[in-house]
């Protein structure tokens, strides 16, 4: 009988209950090498016959009792440990089990129960010394491997994970041990679709499987990583008794080459823009100029005015576009400064909060400052938030986050993430989100893209699983203490110009900048006044000529005026000058730079054209 090779060791301070204890345990079968009635006594004794169990009462007399005998027992010999005890008060059964002991016999003791308690401690104490010599060896194999290495047993379940796997999935061991694999390894297709479980498929192979390529493991909080990885069938004496599942985190590598990708395509199209740019802005120029001087020439009732008007009109239209095209391609450059995205970001939803449905924001604890320039950065923000309210589901909100990233490379980074629920985007609308296109998309996604690139920062939009819509902006964090860069000034006064036409507003930026004024634009009074709401500099001049069917011109004047004291504002009706003698006589660049040079400093005032 088996028994009879196990050796058991009994401490009961009471010599007839020990000594019937022995003749029991002798005619089961079981080895009795000794009995200990002081705790100095089981310790020796145990470190002597190394037995296989030891039947533990837990009064004794002397300083310790056998609760702490059984603790050291447990720590120095690894030898499991049975009470026997007539008490059944609540702390000492609460000091017992924090002993971890794999048995507890109350007194008197009945035969059946003596020898089933005993089979059943030995034999959970092998099986859990097993899973730890498997644990250990696992971890003295995989601990050290730079990538994540789940491993299972034969039942799919988690048995083993390392440190690289815990902090991929977010997950720590003892949390994730038991758990099915495919519980703690959520992969998911780029477009949200679950991965099949490979596990299974692995066992039945008998080999290892590979990953599918372009999948990610979705982790807390919905982050999602891009890995790659296999699955290999774990082979032990001529059986599969599980898998190892080694995953790769390549997010990094992945987001390197679509923002590769993404400025081969902007560098290529903004070639591709001034070369038309170029050759098209002469011709269409002297086609406007020709088809003036002919209407100027004809008289009123000649047939073809109708004509050589609608000619004028769509060269001029068509030279606005080639210009467009030319600012797009030849954007000018932008020193980023020291700014606070949590500041940025109050500000923006100040501006959004009630305008976007379900908006929320959650601003960084890590309030560190980034490398941007705070107006261009504010703007990016706003034009994506408009993009998000044209295409957002209004029933599922949209939510800000400022946070860290732990992306490889991008450690000292800061990112902003804007989150809706899309209600007609796909991801293959999103892959071309930032592409210039001839419906007149540049000054939106596209600009933004040139914005945030221009100030060193890098930007991306992905689709997850239920048409979920990620934007993410990465920004390089400014070390205070190391920069020794000045908090953004207003040295410059600062303009804000409105007009719909994009070409006026590109003359009037460089000629303004050019004498030394920070220009802001606006192509409609609703962004001018979000504008001037969300900006942290303050405007002094305001220089308007709103198209005639813009329904909030009526507001510049008591939103801008009235509620921001400081601000000069002036309204044209196409730039003509109402004040002359002659209504027709249009101003030039150089009369606005006169007025605005003026005014600066004076007390706030208004001009409207009416």
């Amino acid at each position: 009988m088996e028994s009879c090779e196990r050796k058991i060791v009994i401490v009961e301070d009471e010599g007839l209950i020990a000594a019937d204890l022995q003749g029991r345990l002798e005619r089961e079968g079981y080895q009795v090498p000794g009995i200990a009635a002081t705790a100095g006594e089981a310790l020796h004794l145990v470190r002597a016959e190394s037995p296989d169990l030891v039947l533990m009462d837990i009064r004794l007399a002397g300083e310790l009792d056998g609760i702490q005998v059984a603790d050291k027992v447990r720590q120095e010999f690894d030898i499991p440990v049975v009470y026997l005890t007539a008490y059944e008060d609540p702390e000492t059964l609460q000091r017992a089990s924090q002993t971890q002991a794999f048995g507890y016999i109350k007194k008197p003791i009945a035969s059946a129960s003596l020898r089933g308690s005993i089979e059943m401690a030995i034999s959970k104490h092998r099986q859990e010394r097993y899973l730890r010599e498997q644990r250990d060896w696992l971890s003295a194999s995989f601990s050290p491997v730079p990538n994540a290495v789940v491993v299972t047993n034969g039942s799919g379940r988690v048995c083993y994970l390392n440190p690289g796997a815990e902090q991929l999935t977010g997950c720590e061991v003892d949390n994730a041990l038991g758990l099915p694999s495919a519980e703690l390894l959520q992969f998911v297709y780029r477009d949200g679709r679950k991965v099949e479980d490979l596990v299974p498929i692995a066992m039945l192979q008998g080999g290892p499987v590979a990953l599918p390529a372009d999948i990610w493991l979705q982790g807390a909080s919905e982050t999602r990583r891009a890995i790659e990885g296999t699955v290999t069938p774990r082979i032990q004496e001529g059986r599969i008794e599980g898998v190892v599942i080694v995953i790769q985190d390549v997010t990094p590598r992945k987001f390197e080459e679509e923002q590769a990708s993404e400025d081969k395509k902007h560098q290529a199209l903004s070639r591709f823009a001034d070369g038309i740019s170029v050759q098209l802005q002469l011709e269409l120029s002297a086609v406007a100029d020709e088809s003036t001087q002919l209407l100027q020439s004809l008289p009123p009732a000649c047939l073809l005015r109708s004509s050589l008007a609608t000619i004028e009109s769509a060269a001029r239209e068509a030279f606005a576009v080639t210009s467009r095209l030319r600012t797009f391609a030849q954007e000018k450059e932008i020193a980023p400064r020291m700014v606070k995205v949590n500041e940025v970001l109050k500000r923006l939803e100040a501006v959004w909060k009630d305008a976007l449905p379900g908006f929320t924001l959650e601003l960084a604890e890590d309030s560190r400052p980034v490398q941007a320039d705070s107006h261009e950065l504010t703007r990016a923000l706003d034009l994506i938030l408009q993009h998000a309210h044209q295409w957002m589901d209004p029933s599922h909100g949209i939510a800000i986050t400022a946070t860290g990233t732990q992306l490889e490379g991008l450690e000292d980074w800061f990112g902003i993430r804007i989150h809706y629920t899309s209600t007609t985007e796909d991801a293959t609308a999103l892959e071309r989100v930032f592409d210039p296109s001839w419906d007149g998309n540049w000054d939106g996604l596209p600009f933004v893209y040139g914005l945030i690139k221009r100030m060193g920062g890098l930007i991306s939009a992905r689709m997850l699983e239920k048409s979920n819509v990620t934007f993410e902006v990465y920004l390089p964090s400014v070390r205070v203490a190391a920069a020794g860069l000045p908090l953004e000034q207003p040295e410059k006064p600062v303009m804000l110009l409105i007009d719909a036409n994009p070409e006026s507003r590109r003359v009037l930026h460089t000629h303004f900048e050019l004498h030394g004024y920070k220009v802001l634009e606006a192509g409609t009074c609703d962004e001018a006044l979000r504008m001037a709401e969300s900006s942290e500099q303050a405007i002094r001049l305001v220089l308007a000529n709103p198209a005639k069917e813009d329904e909030r011109k009526a507001d510049l004047v008591g939103t801008l005026v009235h509620n921001k004291p400081g601000i000069h504002l002036r309204i044209f009706d196409g730039y003509r000058d109402e004040g002359h003698a002659s209504a027709k006589r249009y101003l030039t660049k150089w009369d606005l730079l006169e007025w605005a040079n003026d005014v600066v400093g004076a007390d706030a005032w208004v001009l409207a054209a009416s």
